[in-house]
């Protein structure tokens, strides 16, 4: 692994945004969604990490073959994720192992994601002042959703968004906020404002014992 990572540049917070703004690279962030939210590089998909999988996930958010810039938190998580990206489907054009903090104050434009508490959605819902995006898939819609939410899976986000309303903010559920946190940061990436996150997901809200609808998918549109 040693000699893996030695291949692959670290990059400075002004030399990761100079190939972002070339459009030569993408910035997948692989910290965890509250991080995400609090603040991240402008056009920054969240994706984050995990032990495995991270190809396959990545490949939800990116059509293979597009440059990556990795921003990560420990060096650890770097060799995790350089490792998982070795059979070359994404292109790593280098590593970012600066911290948020110096990409700030180095005056690198940056973004936050709002976050939506579950009691907050609630009662956004029941005013009818909101668009929920569900990004779970259909199984997992079928077992219970935020009351009037839409149903857009993950894996079919990004030809589906010219189904959304542009001319409202999109709240994002998933199970438990990773899905969501990228669903909203591919959003972000393409234009929407007024993009929030909610966390604690589809699970926190049915803890709390918060009103569920449940709809079937119809089984003859396919």
């Amino acid at each position: 692994m040693v000699e893996l990572k030695s291949s692959v540049e670290k990059l400075t917070g002004t030399q990761a945004w100079d190939l972002v703004q070339a459009g030569d690279a993408k910035i997948v962030d692989l910290r965890g969604p509250s991080d995400f939210a609090h603040g991240h590089p402008r056009g920054a998909l969240s994706l984050p990490y995990s032990e495995k999988g991270l190809e396959n996930r990545l490949r939800l958010l990116l059509e293979p073959q597009s440059s990556v810039i990795l921003f990560v938190e420990t060096p650890e998580k770097t060799e995790g994720a350089l490792l998982q990206l070795s059979e070359g489907a994404f292109p790593v054009a280098g590593v970012l192992e600066e911290s948020m903090k110096a990409w700030l104050d180095n005056g690198l434009p940056a973004d936050v994601l709002a976050e939506v508490s579950v009691t907050q959605l609630a009662e956004a819902v029941s005013g009818g002042k909101i668009v929920v995006l569900d990004v779970r898939e259909p199984i997992e819609w079928e077992m219970g959703h935020v009351p009037d939410a839409l149903l857009v899976s993950l894996g079919t986000l990004r030809e589906r968004l010219h189904e959304l309303p542009q001319e409202a903010g999109i709240t994002v559920i998933c199970e438990a906020g990773v899905r969501s946190s990228a669903a909203a940061s591919i959003l972000q990436t393409h234009g929407f404002v007024g993009v929030a996150n909610v966390p604690e997901g589809t699970a926190g809200y049915r803890n709390a014992s918060l009103p569920l609808q449940f709809t079937e998918i119809d089984s003859d549109t396919e």
